[in-house]
């Protein structure tokens, strides 16, 4: 659990870093383009993959960190256990859905061979870089449930 826990934290620092490699570069590409009408080459490429490495790589960081989008309206009125056992199967059903997700997205990187237009960069690693960021929040999930079945049968 720590080493997913410093893993999945160290990834989420990348995806923040990466954040601010991004408004850097948008905010280059506006003044370029606006003050000296020449804007950087390959902006809006390098923007669309860099939001894979922001949003993959932190998933698993935000779900252990409990920062989803959660409506607790109604099972806030439950008793911790009930509570634990209706997340431990919520969780069961997302980790089956994003297994299937991982499953199709590592089978689709291995025959992604394609390279962007202008920069002429391939795409495959950033095919990997999604297939690793959701293969980790499952293993995230996989922690959670464990988390919630140790507080269900807790006395």
């Amino acid at each position: 659990m720590k080493a997913l826990d410093y893993l999945s934290r160290w990834m989420g620092y990348v995806s923040s870093a990466v954040i601010i490699v991004l408004m850097l570069l948008v905010t280059a590409d506006v003044c370029g383009r606006y003050f000296f009408n020449s804007p950087i080459t390959g902006a809006s490429e390098l923007a669309r993959f860099s939001m894979i490495i922001i949003v993959f790589p932190a998933l698993a960081w935000t779900a252990l960190a409990g920062k989803h989008i959660r409506v607790d309206l109604v099972m806030e009125r439950f008793p911790p256990r009930v509570q634990a056992i209706v997340n431990s199967f919520m969780l069961l059903a997302a980790l089956g859905t994003y297994g299937v997700i991982v499953w199709k997205s590592a089978l689709y990187s291995m025959e992604v061979d394609n390279i962007t237009s202008m920069l002429r960069l391939p795409q495959a690693p950033f095919y990997w870089i999604m297939t690793v960021g959701f293969a980790l929040f499952c293993l995230s999930i996989i922690a959670l449930v464990i988390k919630n079945i140790a507080q269900a049968v807790k006395r």
